[in-house]
């Protein structure tokens, strides 16, 4: 017998793996639909032989190769510096990173729900005392500022944002962040922002500031995998000014991958030189999905309710039956109609529902198969 110590299986996985086998297509994904190598190529205008030629196949630097983090400050951030940002082997790896540098057992962490599982259980694994702040569905999936509050005075170290939000497309107003700032720094809390959506948004007056620009104990994580649809190359980030933290973060990297793959960099560096080209592809197959939604009333006959997001390319799902579970129902729209989508379950939310992503150039038939 295995022991998990303190990484036991997540939800999400298990759920999925209830699935092996089964020629299911995915319509929970939080990214649109990938780049292949031809469409990429096309939209930067070269060939990944020509980015790769010469590219030094020794290790690269535990922090990034120079360049990659040259490109994220120039192009992704008003404020940050190269000397401040560290890449890592996605995101997953950076908030493990960051989680292990910044906290230890019986800290007090808070964090918004409906939520994307490690976000929780990675500090609750370790022992910290986290706590949920639900946002609130009947008005726009909001976050309720007063609420933080009372639990910052209880003490809270660190509070973990996701904004654009996963798996319900909501965002804060420009006004909203700076509330939540100000909070932060009144009451000494370290703010954790999730941000691996920004780049989706669906208007650019929409996108919000990096938290890492925001405020002097604020943490930023990235990658390239969701905001620009190429998970394909492994690559994260994280930016911060706190040069204590970036420096226990990069030791707690030590035990993981070390350094990132010097071709995925190369590549990276010169891709995200063009966030904007990328965002227009993106945005072609989002927006025209999106109007699809205004359709979805129903799931096999379940009545639904969808508050229409304004950034990001996935959806929370509400589900008014009371007396069906959403597992059931998530279950049957895999058997009936051969599409995957998550249950609320998964995203550890008294609210019911279900995510459901609309990057993929399928959607419209994902609609009609569920009338």
């Amino acid at each position: 017998m295995f022991v998990n110590n303190n990484f036991p299986q997540l939800a999400m996985a298990t759920f999925s793996a209830s699935f092996k086998g089964n020629k299911l297509t995915s319509m929970h994904n939080t990214n649109p639909y990938p780049f292949s190598q031809n469409e990429l190529e096309k939209t930067i205008g070269c060939s990944f032989a020509s980015l790769l030629n010469g590219v030094d196949l020794g290790f690269a630097p535990d922090e990034g190769n120079l360049a990659l983090r040259q490109t994220l400050s120039t192009f992704h951030y008003d404020g940050i510096k190269a000397d401040e940002l560290m890449t890592f082997a996605g995101a997953q790896e950076a908030l493990f990173c960051v989680y292990n540098a910044l906290l230890q057992a019986g800290d007090k962490v808070l964090v918004i729900a409906p939520v994307y599982e490690p976000l929780l259980k990675i500090p609750q694994n370790m022992g910290c005392k986290v706590s949920i702040v639900e946002l609130n569905a009947e008005k726009n999936w909001s976050l309720d500022l007063n609420k933080v509050e009372e639990y910052f005075k209880a003490g809270t170290r660190l509070f973990v944002i996701n904004y654009p939000h996963n798996p319900t497309g909501a965002t804060l107003s420009h006004k909203e962040l700076i509330d939540l700032v100000e909070l932060c720094h009144q009451y000494d809390v370290w703010l954790l922002s999730d941000e691996v959506f920004r780049g989706l948004e669906h208007t650019k007056q929409d996108q919000l500031p990096t938290v890492a620009d925001s405020y002097e104990k604020g943490i930023s994580v990235g990658v390239i995998s969701k905001g620009y649809a190429i998970p394909g190359i492994r690559v994260g980030w994280m930016a911060c000014h706190n040069d204590e933290l970036c420096k226990a973060v990069n030791n707690v990297k030590g035990y993981l991958s070390v350094c990132n793959s010097q071709l995925d960099e190369r590549v990276a560096s010169e891709v995200l030189k063009l966030p904007e080209k990328l965002t227009q592809r993106n945005l072609s197959i989002i927006l025209p999905n999106k109007s699809h939604l205004s359709d979805l009333t129903s799931l096999l006959g379940y009545e639904v309710k969808i508050n229409l997001p304004k950034v990001g390319c996935c959806v929370f799902v509400e589900l008014e039956d009371d007396k069906v579970s959403t597992e059931i129902v998530a279950r049957q729209i895999a058997e009936q109609t051969g599409f995957l989508i998550f249950p609320s379950d998964l995203f550890c939310t008294g609210q019911k529902g279900f995510r459901i992503g609309f990057g993929h150039q399928q959607f419209a038939d994902f609609i009609r198969a569920c009338e």
